[in-house]
């Protein structure tokens, strides 16, 4: 059993507890989840939310939760991913040669981060035709659908002075509202809006992020992008590229076995996943969500031995 003191929300890569009244029932299902794909059991999961929960959990709440989320229709919904403990060993082993300067990932990017912004991003990531939901506050249901026909400038405008910065929906998704009948309202960014299985997010909060740059760098993974979160982490977008969702699950549960040994977050190794928008600047840490890397053609040849812009 695990100890519930020991693996706070944020060692978890889930969101903090609101407080009471203000949106605990949604964040315990979005807590339920996510401790259900990270592999956790029904008694470990009682506990934790017993634990981190702002206020005390009503009679059966976390047990009807639980139930909805791995039954009556939608565990399969859920990505099981066997859970993987980080080896410090590995790590070790992987960081010996010390950090990797920010400046040292965007020479080995085969476009120039210096060259595009935000609208040449996202055109790399999706093809015509395909859409994300870009937002200003990652608690909503997002401020705008964006395709190849959105206006330029249009994304750049929204974030601008957005205190907290932006994020999209990594996987393309219609982009319309649809009732989801295990969440009981409509939403677009669930997994049943999404259109196609085409990554997976790899991030750590665990180690240094230029120690993290050092890992990332010698491992084979198909990266398209490694865009800085404007705190102290990098969001590296892995190309899947799944025909099916449960083709994605098998690969998702490979990449696993992997990353997380070496430090990476269990928990955003999820289909319906935000991730950091880059070419904004954060004004609540005054940093900016930076682009280091990006490769349209990815393969599994590490960074460390390709040939940059």
């Amino acid at each position: 059993m695990i100890d519930p003191a020991q693996h706070s929300p944020s060692d978890l890569c889930l969101p903090e507890c609101p407080a009471s009244g203000e949106g605990c029932h949604r964040w315990l299902y979005l807590v339920v989840n996510g401790l259900v794909n990270a592999g956790l059991d029904d008694t470990d999961i009682e506990a934790w939310v017993e634990h981190w929960m702002t206020r005390a959990p009503q009679p059966n709440e976390v047990e009807n939760t639980l139930r909805k989320v791995r039954g009556g229709g939608t565990s399969d919904r859920v990505c099981y991913i066997p859970r993987h403990e980080p080896d410090p060993d590995a790590v070790a082993e992987a960081t010996k040669d010390g950090e990797t300067s920010f400046e040292e990932i965007e020479e080995m990017s085969p476009i120039s981060p210096a060259d595009i912004g935000v609208d040449d991003f996202l055109q790399t990531l999706y093809r015509d035709g395909q859409k994300t939901v870009v937002f200003t506050d990652e608690r909503s249901q997002g401020q705008l659908v964006w395709g190849h026909s959105t206006p330029r400038g249009l994304v750049e405008r929204l974030v601008k002075y957005n205190r907290a910065g932006a994020w999209f929906l990594m996987n393309p998704v219609s982009g319309e509202k649809t009732y989801i009948e295990r969440l009981g309202k409509a939403s677009r960014r669930a997994e049943e809006t999404i259109l196609s299985y085409k990554f997976a997010l790899v991030e750590s909060d665990k180690i240094q992020t230029n120690l993290w740059l050092t890992i990332l760098k010698k491992l084979p993974l198909p990266i398209l992008s490694i865009t800085l979160s404007g705190n102290e982490s990098a969001h590296s977008i892995i190309l899947i590229d799944a025909k099916s969702r449960e083709q994605w699950a098998e690969r998702v549960r490979a990449l696993a076995s992997l990353v997380i040994p070496l430090g990476a977050c269990q928990g955003s190794l999820t289909a319906v996943r935000l991730t950091r928008l880059p070419f904004v600047e954060r004004a609540d840490t005054g940093k900016p969500q930076r682009l280091l890397y990006l490769n349209p053609i990815p393969s599994l040849k590490p960074l460390a031995g390709q040939q940059g812009n």
